[in-house]
């Protein structure tokens, strides 16, 4: 009896290491797959919170004088679409010797906005170039030298984008965005920029085609359910004066307040 216990012993104990080593292995193997999972949900976060900041860039002159809204690009408004255009350039790093300089302000060429109108608006439809009147200025366009001109004037955007979520299909992308008022931003005791409370929601739908998207849709929409005025996954920060054209010396810098 005692030689069986004792035969027993030595098989458990035989069992034993390769059934530890088996144990730490899939101990070892499951630790791996939650670190894996954890690495792959905050890449993913990141990745999100780095999309929403670049929607939010391109946006940013998109909404910032509140164009009408419209189902479709083909319904929008000419003249709101070249005014968005031309401030897509203007929101741009633009070099301090990218255009020439008239007695009235900076000359963009009309061959550079429609090439930032087509980014934006894709090639659906044509822009249709004239004078832009905007909230305290105005790009006056010659139809014979095919050119704008760009007066150096400081303005407060009428809204700040903040995107506050995503809905991806097969071709298209639906971001909902939030419209902070671009003179409701406020300070802290600390001196921190706070947030206004968005003043609306709209829905901005991006359609793909050979394999680049575009504006096709800008959208009433309700408030949504979650919505927050805490930044969690974007970088939204308090408008600055813009001036339409880039500053080049101090004492126009002083005239026309900070420049983008």
């Amino acid at each position: 009896m005692a030689n069986q216990t004792k035969k027993h012993k030595k098989g458990a104990r035989r069992w034993a290491f390769p059934l530890g080593l088996l144990i730490a292995v899939l101990a070892l193997v499951g630790a791996v797959t939650v670190i894996a999972a954890g690495v792959g949900a905050a890449k993913t976060a990141v990745q999100k919170s780095r999309n929403f900041d670049e929607y939010n860039k391109m946006l940013t002159p998109v909404v910032m004088n509140d164009p009408d809204a419209f189902d479709d690009i083909t319904n929008a408004n000419p003249e709101q679409l070249i005014d968005i255009a031309i401030w897509s350039i203007l929101k741009s790093d633009l070099a301090p010797d990218r255009y020439e300089y008239g007695e009235s302000g900076m000359i963009i060429p009309e061959a550079d906005v429609t090439a930032s109108f087509e980014a934006l608006f894709g090639t659906e439809i044509r822009p249709t170039h004239g004078t832009v009147e905007g909230y305290g200025y105005e790009f006056t366009y010659d139809a014979s030298k095919q050119t704008y001109t760009i007066p150096l004037t400081g303005i407060v955007p009428t809204y700040t984008p903040r995107v506050v979520d995503l809905d991806k299909t097969n071709n298209s992308i639906v971001l909902t965005v939030a419209y902070l008022g671009g003179d409701q931003w406020a300070q802290d005791s600390e001196g921190n920029m706070v947030a206004p409370e968005p003043d609306k929601y709209m829905k901005v739908t991006l359609r793909e085609k050979d394999g680049s998207y575009y504006i096709s849709a800008l959208q009433n929409t309700a408030t949504p359910e979650t919505a927050t005025t805490a930044a969690t996954e974007t970088t939204t920060s308090a408008p600055e004066t813009t001036t339409a054209a880039p500053v080049e010396d101090t004492a126009a810098q002083t005239e026309a307040e900070p420049a983008v």
